[in-house]
């Protein structure tokens, strides 16, 4: 065989082509497939069985009426007062703990990022232990910290600085501090995996043409941290959405959000009907935001890539 006949033609390159990727999209299938399963059977199946019971007829002497259609969960939400005020209160609730814990988590992570050595392993410490500490425990410990008679209290009126103890808890501050107990360290990591990332030398580089620390933080660091940003405000408002325990135990009887309009509705009234047209309606709010920060982290993505283009 000369070497001329050795040389393989297009065809050739392009069969062997298809090989290589038919055995790779066979190899990535299987290793997809068993998220796939685990997505479908601890996800889809109970949330389409969770559509199904809010699809249902209420009953009074059981859950609700097996085999039977009906919006009547639907049309008892949308015409109760009670739970369109809980909804409202609801959004509003996650609306101002989202912000608080980006801001929280935006302040915290930089000065993780800045950090060195010893103090950087403590500030990541701080996170960390906070996460992996129980809902509940965390919240019982708001609760000795911020209550009337709590250390926060005891320190300031002790030292003089206020005269009598601040109400901080059994309100909606109180709800409001719990549930950031929860949401910000997430939010913490999500912004410093981001920030991670960015080059200091070009913070440097900002100083070094004339640009102040605050402006060189709102020039160089911010724009690349809204990825972050937006993540932490998804993680944050998601579960404040849900918010039950830190409501019910830092927040008073008028701090009714509709996790515990739910949990009522289930447990209490036996109204299955309605407990899951609901919950449907906040898992469909969750989605909702969900695909929004989507859109928006593929416009920032597309406008960074027109900047580095440019540049």
């Amino acid at each position: 065989m000369s070497l001329g006949d050795a040389t393989p033609t297009d065809s050739d390159v392009r069969a062997a082509f298809r090989r290589a990727t038919a055995a790779v999209s066979g190899r990535s299938a299987g290793l997809v497939a068993p998220l796939l399963l685990f997505d479908l059977l601890v996800f889809v199946v109970p949330f389409g069985y969770l559509v199904r019971i809010s699809l249902t007829e209420q009953a009074t002497a059981q859950a609700f009426v097996e085999g039977t259609w009906s919006l009547d969960g639907y049309r008892f939400i949308a015409e109760s007062a009670t739970i369109r005020r809980e909804f409202v209160f609801t959004l509003g609730f996650a609306a101002v703990v989202t912000a608080l814990a980006v801001g929280i988590g935006l302040v915290y992570a930089y000065a993780m990022w800045r950090a060195e050595g010893p103090l950087r392993v403590a500030l990541v410490a701080g996170v960390l232990v906070s996460m992996f500490t129980a809902i509940v425990v965390k919240l019982f410990a708001a609760v000795l910290v911020f209550s009337p008679n709590g250390v926060l209290n005891a320190a300031l009126v002790g030292s003089g600085v206020i005269a009598a103890p601040l109400t901080l808890v059994n309100n909606v501050p109180g709800a409001v501090i719990a549930q950031l107990y929860i949401v910000v360290p997430y939010a913490v990591l999500a912004t410093f995996s981001v920030l991670a990332t960015v080059d200091e030398s070009l913070v440097e580089a900002a100083r070094d043409l004339g640009a102040s620390r605050p402006r060189a933080f709102l020039a160089v660091v911010l724009p690349h941290t809204v990825p972050g940003l937006l993540v932490a405000g998804v993680i944050a408002f998601t579960w404040s959405v849900g918010s039950y325990a830190a409501p019910l135990l830092l927040g008073s009887g008028s701090e009714r959000t509709v996790g515990i309009e739910v949990a009522d509705l289930l447990l209490q009234e036996f109204d299955w009907s309605a407990a899951a047209a609901l919950a449907v309606v906040v898992t469909t709010t969750v989605i909702a935001a969900l695909t929004l920060a989507y859109l928006l982290m593929r416009r920032q993505g597309g406008a960074s890539a027109e900047v580095a283009a440019d540049g």
